[in-house]
Protein backbone atom coordinates (compact mmCIF):
# COMPACT_ATOMS: atom_id res chain seq x y z
CA UNK A 1 0.00 0.00 0.00
CA UNK A 2 1.23 3.46 -0.88
CA UNK A 3 -0.01 6.42 1.19
CA UNK A 4 0.31 10.09 0.42
CA UNK A 5 -0.18 12.60 3.20
CA UNK A 6 -0.14 16.34 2.66
CA UNK A 7 0.81 18.25 5.74
CA UNK A 8 0.11 21.93 6.40
CA UNK A 9 2.53 24.16 4.50
CA UNK A 10 5.27 25.15 6.90
CA UNK A 11 8.91 25.64 6.07
CA UNK A 12 9.91 23.58 9.11
CA UNK A 13 11.86 20.89 7.33
CA UNK A 14 13.53 23.34 4.97
CA UNK A 15 14.69 25.38 7.95
CA UNK A 16 15.87 22.22 9.66
CA UNK A 17 17.81 21.17 6.59
CA UNK A 18 19.56 24.46 6.06
CA UNK A 19 20.31 25.08 9.72
CA UNK A 20 21.47 21.50 10.20
CA UNK A 21 23.76 21.80 7.19
CA UNK A 22 25.45 24.80 8.74
CA UNK A 23 25.63 23.23 12.19
CA UNK A 24 27.24 19.97 11.16
CA UNK A 25 30.96 19.49 10.82
CA UNK A 26 32.23 20.03 7.30
CA UNK A 27 34.09 16.70 7.25
CA UNK A 28 32.20 14.04 5.24
CA UNK A 29 31.13 10.97 7.23
CA UNK A 30 32.24 12.50 10.55
CA UNK A 31 29.16 12.32 12.82
CA UNK A 32 27.83 14.94 15.19
CA UNK A 33 26.52 12.91 18.12
CA UNK A 34 23.30 13.58 20.08
CA UNK A 35 22.60 16.93 18.48
CA UNK A 36 19.65 19.22 19.21
CA UNK A 37 18.64 22.01 16.88
CA UNK A 38 15.81 24.40 17.84
CA UNK A 39 14.21 26.33 14.97
CA UNK A 40 12.61 29.76 15.30
CA UNK A 41 10.56 32.06 13.09
CA UNK A 42 11.27 35.75 12.43
CA UNK A 43 9.17 36.74 15.46
CA UNK A 44 11.40 34.63 17.71
CA UNK A 45 8.87 31.88 18.39
CA UNK A 46 9.86 28.24 18.19
CA UNK A 47 8.64 26.47 15.03
CA UNK A 48 10.53 23.22 15.39
CA UNK A 49 13.02 21.13 17.25
CA UNK A 50 15.22 18.63 15.44
CA UNK A 51 17.04 15.97 17.45
CA UNK A 52 19.24 13.17 16.24
CA UNK A 53 21.46 10.46 17.64
CA UNK A 54 23.90 11.22 14.81
CA UNK A 55 24.08 13.81 12.07
CA UNK A 56 26.44 12.93 9.24
CA UNK A 57 27.54 15.50 6.66
CA UNK A 58 27.71 13.55 3.39
CA UNK A 59 28.37 16.45 1.02
CA UNK A 60 27.19 20.00 0.33
CA UNK A 61 23.67 18.83 -0.52
CA UNK A 62 23.17 15.73 1.64
CA UNK A 63 22.93 15.11 5.37
CA UNK A 64 22.14 11.76 6.96
CA UNK A 65 20.43 11.72 10.35
CA UNK A 66 20.25 8.60 12.49
CA UNK A 67 17.65 8.49 15.25
CA UNK A 68 15.76 11.50 13.91
CA UNK A 69 13.03 13.18 15.94
CA UNK A 70 11.44 16.31 14.54
CA UNK A 71 8.82 18.23 16.54
CA UNK A 72 6.74 20.98 14.97
CA UNK A 73 5.56 23.86 17.18
CA UNK A 74 2.81 26.44 16.81
CA UNK A 75 5.27 29.27 16.13
CA UNK A 76 3.49 31.62 18.52
CA UNK A 77 3.28 32.45 22.20
CA UNK A 78 1.58 29.12 22.97
CA UNK A 79 4.83 27.26 22.13
CA UNK A 80 2.86 24.02 21.82
CA UNK A 81 3.89 20.90 19.90
CA UNK A 82 1.48 20.33 17.00
CA UNK A 83 3.17 17.42 15.26
CA UNK A 84 6.02 14.96 15.40
CA UNK A 85 7.96 12.89 12.91
CA UNK A 86 10.37 10.10 13.89
CA UNK A 87 12.57 7.80 11.83
CA UNK A 88 15.65 5.71 12.63
CA UNK A 89 17.35 6.97 9.45
CA UNK A 90 16.75 9.93 7.16
CA UNK A 91 18.72 11.25 4.21
CA UNK A 92 18.05 14.94 3.58
CA UNK A 93 18.89 16.28 0.12
CA UNK A 94 18.47 19.95 -0.65
CA UNK A 95 19.15 22.60 -3.27
CA UNK A 96 18.36 26.23 -3.98
CA UNK A 97 15.42 25.52 -6.31
CA UNK A 98 13.06 24.21 -3.57
CA UNK A 99 13.57 20.63 -4.72
CA UNK A 100 14.44 19.55 -1.18
CA UNK A 101 13.67 15.99 -0.17
CA UNK A 102 14.09 13.60 2.72
CA UNK A 103 13.80 9.84 2.59
CA UNK A 104 14.38 6.74 4.60
CA UNK A 105 14.42 3.02 3.84
CA UNK A 106 13.12 2.10 7.28
CA UNK A 107 10.21 3.11 9.44
CA UNK A 108 8.57 6.49 9.92
CA UNK A 109 6.02 7.70 12.43
CA UNK A 110 4.11 10.94 11.89
CA UNK A 111 1.59 12.12 14.43
CA UNK A 112 -0.50 15.11 15.40
CA UNK A 113 -3.80 15.66 17.20
CA UNK A 114 -5.76 14.13 14.29
CA UNK A 115 -3.81 10.97 13.42
CA UNK A 116 -0.84 8.65 13.86
CA UNK A 117 0.67 7.41 10.60
CA UNK A 118 3.32 4.70 10.45
CA UNK A 119 5.00 2.78 7.67
CA UNK A 120 8.28 2.01 5.94
CA UNK A 121 10.23 3.20 2.92
CA UNK A 122 9.23 6.86 2.92
CA UNK A 123 9.93 10.00 0.94
CA UNK A 124 9.15 13.68 1.63
CA UNK A 125 9.19 16.42 -1.00
CA UNK A 126 9.18 20.08 -0.08
CA UNK A 127 7.63 21.24 -3.35
CA UNK A 128 4.14 20.11 -2.36
CA UNK A 129 4.98 19.21 1.26
CA UNK A 130 3.98 15.61 0.65
CA UNK A 131 5.05 12.44 2.43
CA UNK A 132 4.79 9.17 0.52
CA UNK A 133 5.01 5.92 2.47
CA UNK A 134 5.46 2.82 0.32
CA UNK A 135 5.14 -0.20 2.65
CA UNK A 136 3.27 -1.37 5.73
CA UNK A 137 1.17 1.77 6.01
CA UNK A 138 -1.05 2.10 9.05
CA UNK A 139 -3.08 5.12 10.04
CA UNK A 140 -5.09 5.70 13.19
CA UNK A 141 -7.53 8.60 12.92
CA UNK A 142 -8.75 10.46 15.98
CA UNK A 143 -11.17 12.84 14.25
CA UNK A 144 -14.66 12.01 13.02
CA UNK A 145 -14.51 11.31 9.27
CA UNK A 146 -18.24 11.00 8.66
CA UNK A 147 -19.61 8.32 6.33
CA UNK A 148 -16.30 7.66 4.57
CA UNK A 149 -15.84 4.26 6.25
CA UNK A 150 -18.87 2.06 6.93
Amino acid sequence: MNAKIRQPRRPLLLGALLAAALAFAQTPNEPVVNFKLPLFNEAGYRTGYLRGEQGIYVNASQIRILGMELSQYTGDERDAVIGKMESPEALFEFDDARQNTASGPGSIKIQNASFILTGEDWNWRERNNQVVINRNVKIVLFDNIGNVIK
